[in-house]
């Protein structure tokens, strides 16, 4: 017996629509779930399968062949909309401070008289000191690789670092510039 459900929706039976639900909501529900990932709550997807017969009714005329292959295709359509619509968001934290955080000209001209005085004493420091500091805290680079680039021990190179935080400590101290 051939199956006449295809035949009955195209004639507007809204019997039909009901046993189309009835049959395949599942199937389509599981091609929603593979298309989404569970990156959607569960009422997206029950809207998204929702979306799916409203369609199928709406589209009803152009239907030919089985409903299964039809519906896959709807399935995964509104699958694919339900995504494009969905963009997440993130929640602000309830004690954030919506104040404007840029610093005030006085903090500006205060930081940039304490990188003016770093620099200055950077740049009294003994070359290879110099040429560490930069290369560990400009550069980004790790001990290991000034080591590789050096041939120094990499222990020689974190005290000779410690040593060289202390002295510009002291250096900056001398010079007005509060070090922390």
């Amino acid at each position: 017996m051939k199956d006449d459900l295809s035949a009955r929706l195209r004639l507007g039976d809204t019997a039909a629509l009901e046993e189309a639900m009835d049959r395949y909501a599942s199937y389509a529900a599981k091609i929603i779930a593979a298309c989404l990932n569970q990156t959607l709550p569960a009422e997206d997807m029950e809207e998204a399968l929702a979306d799916v017969f409203i369609s199928l009714w709406n589209s009803r005329e152009r239907l030919e062949g089985a409903v299964k292959p039809y519906l896959a295709a709807i399935a995964r359509n509104a699958a694919r909309q339900k995504l494009r619509q969905h963009r997440p968001m993130e929640a602000l934290p309830e004690d954030r401070d919506l104040a404007d955080e840029a610093p005030l000209p006085e903090q500006q001209a205060e930081t940039a008289e304490q990188a003016a005085a770093l620099r200055n004493a950077i740049e009294a420091m003994p070359p290879e000191d110099r040429d560490l500091f930069i290369r560990v805290y400009y550069l980004g680079q790790t001990v290991e690789e000034v080591s590789a680039v050096t041939g120094q021990n990499p222990s020689t190179l974190r005290v000779r670092l410690h040593r060289g935080r202390k002295k510009l400590g002291q250096l900056l101290s001398e010079r007005g510039v509060c070090c922390e």
